[in-house]
């Protein structure tokens, strides 16, 4: 059994983050976003959780509120293009930001259209927004 295999079975394995500087994901967005509600160190926490496909396959991506209201600029393209967001911040840092950009690399957008394509099932969502919700809880 691969780890991706393990990790499906295991759960958590249709969920990302990112958490470390210079951490990117690549990917196509393939549904609605989710309000995620729950708690980080103890605090009340809200946070978006993105329906995405990358090169590993589905996704979802949680995300902050600025994050997700930066990408909504681009949903006229959701058909048409992949992003890239790369983090910019030590783990816990406060002043982290994110660098959004429309992928440029064409054989890397036609290759994560054609996995959705192949592998997404919008039944999926409600397994991660689950898996997602688990984790919020913390």
């Amino acid at each position: 059994m691969s780890w991706k295999e393990k990790m499906d079975e295991w759960g958590g394995g249709d969920i990302s983050f990112l958490s470390e500087d210079g951490e990117a994901i690549i990917f196509v967005v393939v549904a609605e976003p989710e309000l995620l509600a729950g708690k980080y160190k103890g605090r009340p926490s809200e946070r978006i959780g993105c329906p995405v496909v990358t090169l590993d396959g589905y996704t979802l991506f949680i995300a902050g509120k600025r994050i997700a209201r930066r990408l909504a600029r681009f949903e006229d393209r959701f058909k048409t293009a992949a992003f890239m967001l790369v983090r910019r911040g030590e783990h816990n840092d406060i002043e982290t930001t994110y660098d959004l950009t429309v992928c440029e690399d064409v054989e890397t957008t036609k290759k994560l259209f054609a996995l959705a394509k192949k592998d997404f099932d919008p039944k999926m969502v409600k397994d991660s927004i689950d898996a997602a919700n688990e984790v919020m809880k913390g």
